[in-house]
C-alpha cells in the first residue's frame, strides 16, 4: 500500500472518529441522504436540460419536498397521536401492562416465574421517569442539533449543485480520498434504501395486523396507531429495531389479555422470520452480510458510542467490508 492511499485511510478514520465522538451521526446521515437524492434527481433532469440548470432545479425541488414532508409529518403525527395516543401514554401503558402480567397468566405458569419478574412495574416506572428526564435534556439540545442538521442540509444541497473534476484528473491524495468517500457513500446508499424498504414492508404487515385483523375480531389494541409509527421508525435500525417494536407490541398486548398477547407474539415471530428472508434478499445481496454480522456490529458500536454508534454501525460495517473486498483481503 502506497503512502498516499494509507494517508487517505488515516484521514477517513479521523473523519469517522470525529463524527462518532461529537455525536454527529444523525447530521452526517441526513446530509448524505439529501445529497444522494439531489444528485440522483439532478442526473435524471440532466437528460432533459443543461446540467447546471438541472442541478439547481433538483436542489430547489428537494428543498420544497423537505419543507412539505416536515409540515405534513407534523400535522399527521399531531392528529394521529392526539392527546391520548402519545408516546408518554404508551410508556405509561407499558408499565401498567407489566404490572398486569400476573393477573393474566395462568396460575400454573405463574408459579414458575421468578419473583423479580412479577415486580417489574416499579422498575419500568423508574425507567420511564429516568428517560423522561433524559428527554427533557434532549429537548434543550434539540435546537442545537436542529441547527447542525440545517447547516448540513444546506452544505449537501450546495455540494449537489457543484461540479467536480473527473476522478481521473484529480490530484493523487484527492483521488484517493474521493475513492474512500465514494465507497462510503455507496455503503450508505445500499444500507439506508434497503432498510427503508424492509421497514416499510414490516410496518405494512404490522399495520394490517393491528388496525385491520385485530379490530375484525373485536379487539382494539391501545395505542395501535402509535405502535405502527414506532414500528416504522424502530425498523430503520437493522435487525434490532424489529426486536424493539415486537417487544413493545407484545407487552401492550398482555395488558389486553393473555390470548391477544399470544396471538400478537405468534404473528410478530412470523414477521420476524420473514424479515430474515427480506434481509437476505435486500441487504444480504447488496453487501454480502448475514443478519448476525449486522447485529454484532450494532452491539459493538452501541457499547462504544451509544445511539450514535448504533446509527452508523451498519453503514460503517458495509463500508469496511467493501474496502476489504476491494483490497481482495476477504
Amino acid at each position: 500500500m502506497n503512502t498516499i492511499k494509507l494517508s487517505s485511510f488515516i484521514a477517513m478514520t479521523a473523519i469517522v472518529s470525529m463524527v462518532l465522538i461529537l455525536h454527529m451521526a444523525p447530521t452526517l446521515l441526513i446530509a448524505m441522504l439529501i445529497y444522494l437524492l439531489a444528485k440522483r434527481l439532478g442526473d435524471k433532469l440532466t437528460l432533459k436540460m443543461p446540467e447546471k440548470l438541472a442541478r439547481i432545479l433538483a436542489a430547489v425541488l428537494i428543498t420544497a419536498a423537505i419543507i412539505s414532508m416536515l409540515t405534513s409529518a407534523g400535522i399527521f403525527i399531531s392528529k394521529t397521536l392526539g392527546n391520548e395516543q402519545n408516546l408518554a401514554g404508551l410508556a405509561a401503558k407499558l408499565g401498567e401492562s407489566v404490572n398486569d402480567i400476573k393477573n393474566d397468566l395462568p396460575p400454573t405458569l405463574l408459579a414458575y416465574l421468578p419473583e423479580n419478574m412479577l415486580s417489574l412495574n416499579s422498575s419500568v416506572s423508574d425507567l420511564i421517569k429516568e428517560h423522561t428526564r433524559e428527554l427533557g435534556v434532549a429537548g434543550k439540545e434539540g435546537l442545537h442539533t436542529f441547527a447542525h442538521i440545517l447547516l448540513a442540509v444546506v452544505i449537501a444541497l450546495l455540494l449537489s449543485i457543484g461540479k467536480f473534476s473527473p476522478l481521473a484528473k484529480a490530484q493523487p491524495f484527492a483521488k484517493a480520498m474521493r475513492e474512500r468517500i465514494q465507497l462510503f457513500g455507496k455503503a450508505f446508499e445500499n444500507i439506508v434504501f434497503a432498510q427503508i424498504k424492509i421497514s416499510a414492508i414490516n410496518t405494512l404487515l404490522t399495520g394490517i395486523f393491528l388496525l385491520i385483523v385485530l379490530p375484525h375480531f373485536g379487539i382494539e389494541l391501545p395505542y395501535n396507531k402509535t405502535l405502527v409509527l414506532v414500528t416504522f421508525f424502530a425498523g430503520l435500525l437493522p435487525v434490532i429495531g424489529n426486536l424493539i417494536s415486537n417487544t413493545i407490541i407484545t407487552v401492550i398486548s398482555i395488558g389486553v389479555s393473555f390470548k391477544v398477547a399470544i396471538a400478537a407474539l405468534v404473528f410478530l415471530v412470523a414477521v420476524h422470520k420473514l424479515e430474515y428472508f427480506i434481509n437476505a434478499k435486500i441487504i444480504g445481496t447488496k453487501i454480502n452480510a448475514a443478519a448476525w454480522e449486522l447485529l454484532l456490529a450494532l452491539l459493538i458500536m452501541e457499547s462504544l458510542f451509544g445511539i450514535t454508534g448504533l446509527l452508523i454501525a451498519p453503514i460503517l460495517y458495509a463500508y469496511i467490508k467493501s474496502e476489504l473486498l476491494l483490497a481482495k483481503l476477504i
